[in-house]
């Protein structure tokens, strides 16, 4: 079955579309199924549950709720820590690395737990969000159907970028934004070859969102008019002054990982303790919980005060960062959205505060400060503006204020390139030595390994022969490359014709050949890819490299030589079959 449906042809590509409809329609319920096991565990930790009205339920819960939810729900997500592979929560930025490096490969059992750690966290009113969990959760499925089905690279990448747009789709009610965020951020290329199954996966995503939940957006937005051209330079400040925003927020959630380090608090323990933290501001300030939903909609229909704004800001963020920091189980775009409002919403008092009221004329509302302000912050933290631009757009349906919108968004994702941190998701795969930003070319080669590559044209020379009797024998042999060994047969180094050539000019050709080999360190084993095996030819100048392998307590085994013109060859072959497997060529 495999087998058949890899070699399906083109022209049948209604079962590759019927796939994505399966992948949509089956992370469209497992997102459903994560959202209401977080309204559960809402329910058992403060009596009620309500996504719209989470600071009422908490108000109205014993104290000892408040604080025993976070830290209880702090605990058991310690404790899922240990079962996750790598000790650590999986979110976007592990679907992105699955992408570039890993064929679109990932593991169901890290995706399950981080939705059931996420819904945890979730329900017992850590502030973070579930779409990080959701596409996890949605890439991870989509990955199980494409290693059952024995799909190639660019069907498995299709399929992943699938999971996670029905997984946004789902969650905001989104189906645009969710077609462009997998794009976008996941997929990380536009072709119509990805393009088409990502769009019946959102749209069938879509269908199962309203039918469990009902088409209506989650925020009561009044009609929003721009007031004035002359706020565009506003809008533009603000967009800087959420990416500056955001690389505090990035250092500050490093910094927060340090210090748990630096104190030697045991990994399963620090949710517990944030979470008892968390626990204990709530009771004071109750908005600290949860996404924040009653908060945005006071700052969109402009009922909040200038302090009533900072002090959300500034608290909720903080709480944000402890949750992030000590290993909680959460996404960061509706944080992103929640600081966004907040900012954007102090915003709309900063030209009466400057004296600038009567210069800009009549001012819009400060919902639509609000709006902007989501999507400078957000497309700040995702490093993604066009998918910010439509979630946002989406979720408050005011497309009266596109405009505003993509000035900020344009802005603050720009000072982020400048800037150390380019977005949240590269800032956590940088930390684990991952880097995504080489280009597509580069995460297809790194696939590859050189095995295939290792040739046996060369000529096996001994330690003790000069300079002039290795060139006699390379030119007898018509061979480039010479492997030095020793008495006992152990590979000790080797040089080629050039090498040779360039060290009898300027030493004299009756030389020992040790003087003009390089050393035994200068190889690569057969698991060495494509790109790494070029980067260490270019950093030595070279045309070769020997193979070995590694052997802990002995010496390392010869096995062959690569050449440069095979990897240049295999570096032409692996792109020229990606671009056909993606524009559906052949």
């Amino acid at each position: 079955m495999a087998s058949s449906f890899r070699h399906t042809p083109i022209g049948n590509r209604l079962v590759f579309f019927a796939l994505a409809a399966l992948v949509g329609m089956t992370v469209g319920l497992a997102t459903v199924a994560l959202i209401q096991l977080i309204a559960w565990v809402q329910y058992v930790g403060f009596g009620g549950s309500s996504e719209v009205a989470f600071v009422a339920i908490a108000e109205r819960a014993p104290d000892w709720r408040v604080v025993a939810a976070p830290t209880v729900g702090g605990l058991i997500v310690g404790i899922f820590l240990f079962t996750l592979p790598g000790g650590r929560y999986h979110g976007i930025a592990d679907v992105m690395e699955a992408c570039a490096f890993h064929s679109g490969r990932m593991g169901v059992r890290s995706g399950v737990g981080a939705a059931l750690a996420a819904g945890v966290t979730l329900g017992c009113g850590a502030p973070l969000g579930r779409e990080g969990p959701a596409v996890h959760i949605g890439a991870s499925l989509a990955s199980w159907f494409s290693e059952r089905l024995g799909l190639n690279r660019s069907q498995s990448l299709a399929l992943l970028g699938c999971g996670a747009a029905a997984a946004v789709t789902t969650s905001f009610n989104a189906p645009i934004a969710g077609v462009l965020f997998a794009l976008e951020v996941i997929v990380g290329y536009y072709t119509l070859r990805v393009f088409a199954p990502v769009v019946v996966a959102s749209l069938v995503a879509v269908v199962v969102r309203h039918l469990c939940f009902g088409s209506e957006p989650l925020y009561e937005l009044p009609q929003f008019v721009l007031g004035s051209l002359w706020e565009m330079p506003l809008f533009a400040l603000l967009g800087v002054v959420s990416a500056v925003l955001i690389s505090a927020f990035i250092y500050m959630v490093g910094q927060v990982q340090k210090v748990w380090l630096s104190v030697g608090i045991p990994i399963w323990l620090r949710p517990a303790i944030a979470g008892l933290l968390i626990g204990l501001v709530a009771l004071v300030f109750p908005h600290v919980l949860g996404l924040g939903v009653e908060s945005i909609q006071g700052a969109l229909t402009g009922s909040l005060t200038f302090q009533a704004l900072l002090l959300l800001l500034c608290i909720k963020t903080l709480a944000t960062i402890l949750a992030l920091g000590s290993g909680f189980a959460g996404g960061v775009f509706s944080p992103a959205v929640f600081t966004g409002a907040m900012l954007g919403g102090l915003f709309w008092f900063l030209p009466d505060s400057l004296g600038l009221g009567l210069a800009i004329g009549e001012l819009s509302q400060p919902g639509v400060y609000a709006i902007v302000g989501m999507a400078g912050v957000a497309s700040a933290m995702l490093g993604a503006p066009i998918s910010t631009v439509l979630i946002v757009f989406e979720i408050t349906r005011s497309y009266e204020v596109v405009v505003a919108v993509m000035i900020s968004a344009a802005f603050s994702t720009t000072v982020m390139q400048l800037g150390k941190y380019t977005s949240f998701f590269r800032w956590q795969l940088e930390r684990r030595g991952v880097n995504i930003s080489a280009g597509r070319d580069v995460s297809i080669l790194v696939t590859h390994t050189i095995s295939n590559l290792v040739s046996d044209h060369y000529t096996r020379i001994t330690d003790s022969v000069l300079t002039r009797e290795a060139e006699f024998q390379l030119g007898a042999e018509r061979r480039r490359v010479a492997i030095v060994f020793n008495e006992e047969n152990q590979f000790v180094g080797s040089t080629d014709l050039r090498e040779l050539v360039a060290h009898s000019i300027n030493h004299g050709i009756d030389q020992p050949i040790m003087d003009a080999v390089r050393d035994n360190t200068v190889a690569v084993n057969r698991s060495t890819n494509v790109v790494t095996a070029l980067q260490t030819m270019a950093e030595h100048d070279i045309e070769y490299l020997p193979v070995t392998r590694r052997h802990p307590d002995e010496q390392d085994e010869f096995l062959g030589v690569i050449f440069k013109s095979d990897l240049l060859a295999e570096h032409y072959a692996v792109l020229r079959k990606a671009r056909e497997e993606e524009f559906g060529v052949n």
